[in-house]
């Protein structure tokens, strides 16, 4: 049984998934660039920024940290949805195992569009419909008309 729905389905979300990778990957090159440092300080100190009596909580350093942290997160994630999905593709072909396919695909859809804090969205929604498709499909039985044999 062919599964190019699934396969083309799958791709789809591997290619989308590199949104959440593109983005991350941006956000970690912008951390340690002394200009967005300069910027950030500029903003956070700023006539807008500061309230009557109260101090900024969080430090510039704090915040480039935090901003650091939460992109290699998400980067990760995406990067462990693409493996997921490559995975699966290599499940679907030639109809290996599609069901450990379709279970894979749904679970990651589920997980990785949290873990990537709905940047994922889209790739986590081709995963789930490709994981549905690949669990509902079933193979085609062969038809055997009853009759008589003849010798």
């Amino acid at each position: 049984m062919k599964r190019t729905a699934e396969i083309v389905l799958t791709v789809i979300g591997i290619v989308l998934f590199g949104l959440p990778v593109l983005l991350s990957s941006i956000l970690l090159n912008t951390k340690d660039n002394p200009q967005v440092r300069q910027e950030l300080e500029n903003f956070m100190n700023s006539p807008e920024m500061k309230m009557e009596g109260q101090a900024s909580t969080m430090s510039i350093s704090q915040i480039m940290d935090a901003m650091g942290s939460f992109a290699m997160f998400v980067l990760i994630a995406a990067i462990i949805a693409i493996a997921l999905g490559i995975l699966s593709v290599l499940f679907l072909r030639g109809d290996k195992k599609p069901k450990a396919a379709g279970i894979i695909l749904i679970v990651t859809a589920v997980i990785m569009t949290f873990a990537t804090v709905g940047m994922g969205i889209f790739g986590g929604a081709a995963y789930l419909i490709a994981g549905i498709v690949a669990l509902v499909r079933k193979k085609k039985k062969p038809v055997v008309e009853e009759g008589t044999i003849n010798y």
